[in-house]
């Protein structure tokens, strides 16, 4: 007979998922997962324990995720359960009052308000106040009076236009947050850099990995 030390430890025990290539490949459950998800489950379909469920996903929302997710695994999953790959950024408060460029997909400035961030720029915008960085876009543009000085970086995620932000944020860091200068040939510090996601290859849909935005 168990102790009621083991007992107690049971009660307490919970689970902690990784959902990319554990249970999902991509927009796909794994057939295997669901199998094993399951046995989670009681017959009213709620869990018999704890659950969080932690993704590199970086370019939505909680709710969104909890959403896709209980869509998915046919089950109720609250934005409480999931972990994202920028959720850790809530806990930098020394950078929530700084002036951040943000790379990545999707409502960019929104994911950055909710972690705390004040004062976000994008890529775009950054675009817009220094037209000449971007070659990549042969329009000519306005350019916007700047009345910022980058002073951290945050990489959500893979950009849809790869070769316009890694020349954006060549400039940026090697000028130390201000692009319209010159390179500065011995840089006394480095720009902060908050990646959120650090995987070299993962697992979609396609039958090959995948090479995600941090190829250096």
């Amino acid at each position: 007979r168990r102790s009621d030390t083991f007992l107690a430890a049971d009660r307490l025990a919970g689970v902690l998922f990784d959902v990319d290539g554990v249970l999902l490949r991509g927009g796909s459950v794994i057939p295997a997962a669901r199998r094993a998800f399951g046995k989670l489950l009681d017959r009213n379909n709620n869990f018999l324990f704890p659950v969080i469920f932690v993704t590199n996903a970086g370019s939505c929302q909680r709710h969104h995720k909890a959403q896709q997710l209980s869509h998915l695994l046919d089950v109720q999953i609250t934005p409480e359960q999931v972990v994202l790959s920028h959720s850790p950024l809530q806990m930098m408060k020394s950078f929530h009052d700084k002036c951040v460029l943000v790379s990545g997909q999707g409502p960019v400035v929104h994911i950055a308000n909710t972690l705390g961030f004040q004062k976000v720029v994008t890529m775009e915008q950054l675009s817009k106040h220094h037209p000449l960085l971007d070659m990549v876009d042969h329009s000519r543009k306005t350019t916007l009076p700047v009345n910022f000085v980058v002073l951290a970086i945050i990489l959500f995620g893979e950009p849809v236009r790869w070769e316009t932000n890694l020349q954006l944020l060549i400039d940026v860091l090697l000028t130390n947050g201000r692009p319209d200068c010159v390179y500065e040939a011995h840089p006394s510090a480095q720009l902060p850099v908050l990646a959120c996601n650090m995987d070299l290859l993962w697992m979609a849909e396609a039958p090959s990995p995948r090479r995600y935005h941090y190829l250096g």
